[in-house]
């Protein structure tokens, strides 16, 4: 069987991260690493062209996607520009949002919707089409059917241990590696060693996904890896890393041993941060480069609105380990829609007081599948079908200010953090490279294009903009 992965580009009205960074299809690099025995291709709508070509020079009996939330559109386009190409073909929609809201992807053009790991599930769903064993007869999907989806019977979503899991098929976008970059991190490999959360915040998504339980690597299999990778920058994308001080400790003995020495980029929640600065020294001296915190909020009210469970003392304390011990903070800040200008004025007092350079403005969002979905959903500003606006960058519950004066006090937030190169090479661990050179310049380019989207973000509310991010475009995905 031959089968073809793709990764949606983002659409355009979607505002963020995709100016500053381009990280490697890791979960589509995973599902062809469990796809041994067929032939299998990566085409990566971020960085490359040629969808219609590549169906029609490769041929494949089955084309698989995914997307987050933002991406829904743009994943049913290439399911439906592969059934133009031959109806024949296969297409399945996979990923953590298709898990929890796989409505969103129930279109004609899709044939399956795969709630489980990718890496397991996709081989199974392959070898049943070349098999012509009915797809109902599977575990773990949903299929598109009149009025939504109809669900097959249950299945974990990983039925083996995650140790058992091949490594990811790096070597099909090996092309494109000189491409991918985290701000200032390139070369960059992206490491998975868990899946999941052990925490139950009400705007989170990834603990619903494995039901509250996380999936955890063995730190034996994590530091394998790792010694295989020649990236010196690497990117650990778990949802959240630094939480077990046990298997923190046994990883780091590990890699101390084995001479294993890289520049990593983690999750890590404040409150353990802040109570274990041992662990945080111990990383440090590893390689610990930079640490994404989701701090959320600076009070402790809206702290426990969010049911983060930390305080905000614990978000000033965090900061100060990892300063105190050379480790940047990329801290992510989620404003209420009900800030006025004097919020906004304590989060730029909070920027101020905690040095805090690297900074990533988050207006709340509810996202299905969440807590704060089932809360607000009836509040909504945005309709759930304008996907693209589901970005955490947009506005999508109604605000107290003006619309156009809430993304001015956001676009004035940024500016403060970011925007003043002397507090920044004053305030931030790593060294810098300098203002000329290529990656500083590409780096002000996608800051510069966040800053024009997030100037016009008030129009993408206008009802033509809601209608053009709630429409599925016709012509099929980019070619």
């Amino acid at each position: 069987m031959r089968v073809l992965l793709v990764r949606p580009p983002v659409p355009d009205l979607t505002i963020g991260l995709k100016h500053v960074m381009c990280c490697e299809p890791l979960e589509l690099e995973y599902a062809a690493a469990g796809l041994g025995g067929h032939e299998v291709r990566i085409l990566d709508l971020l960085l490359e062209r040629g969808l219609d070509r590549t169906l029609e020079t490769f041929r494949p009996d089955v084309v698989a996607t995914s997307a987050y939330v933002t991406g829904v559109h743009e994943a049913v386009k290439v399911c439906r520009a592969a059934k133009r190409r031959d109806p024949r073909c296969a297409t399945v929609v996979g990923g953590v949002h298709a898990a929890v809201a796989p409505e969103d992807f129930a279109d004609p053009a899709v044939d399956a919707i795969a709630l489980g790991d990718g890496t397991t599930q996709l081989r199974e769903i392959v070898d049943a089409i070349g098999e012509g064993r009915p797809l109902a007869a599977l575990p773990g999907l949903a299929l598109p059917a009149p009025g939504g989806v109809a669900r097959t019977a249950s299945r974990p979503y990983m039925p083996v241990h995650p140790d058992a899991l091949p490594l990811p098929r790096r070597d099909l976008v090996a092309h494109l590696r000189h491409r991918f970059y985290y701000v200032f991190h390139q070369p960059l490999a992206l490491v998975k060693t868990a899946w999941g959360c052990p925490y139950r915040c009400g705007f989170c998504v990834p603990w619903r996904v494995t039901g509250g339980t996380p999936l955890l690597r063995s730190p034996a299999s994590i530091a394998d890896e790792l010694a295989g990778l020649d990236c010196e920058d690497v990117y650990v994308v778990d949802d959240l890393f630094l939480d077990d001080e046990a298997r923190l400790g046994e990883l780091a003995r590990l890699l101390r041993q084995r001479g294993i020495r890289k520049r990593y980029l983690v999750y890590g929640r404040a409150d353990f941060i802040a109570g274990h600065e041992e662990v945080i020294r111990e990383w440090a001296a590893l390689g610990l480069s930079a640490v994404l915190v989701g701090l959320e909020a600076t009070t402790d009210r809206e702290l426990r609105a969010l049911g983060k469970g930390t305080s905000a003392d614990e978000n000033r304390r965090a900061i100060e380990v990892l300063r105190r011990n050379g480790v940047d903070v990329y801290g992510s800040l989620a404003p209420s829609p009900d800030y006025g200008p004097e919020d906004w004025a304590r989060l730029r007092r909070f920027v101020d007081e905690t040095g805090l350079v690297y900074l990533n403005v988050s207006p709340l969002t509810p996202l299905p599948g969440t807590d704060l979905w089932r809360a607000e959903e009836g509040r909504l500003s945005v309709p759930r079908a304008a996907h693209p606006l589901f970005d955490l960058s947009h506005a999508v519950l109604p605000t107290q200010m003006a619309l156009r004066d809430y993304y001015r006090e956001l676009v004035r937030t940024y500016a403060h953090a970011c925007l003043r190169p002397l507090r920044t090479r004053r305030l931030v661990a790593r060294p810098l490279p300098p203002p000329w050179s290529r990656r500083s310049l590409r780096l002000w380019w996608g800051t510069f294009q966040v800053w024009r989207q997030l100037r016009r973000a008030h129009l993408h509310h206008r009802p033509e903009a809601l209608r053009r991010a709630a429409e599925v475009e016709p012509d099929g995905a980019r070619a």
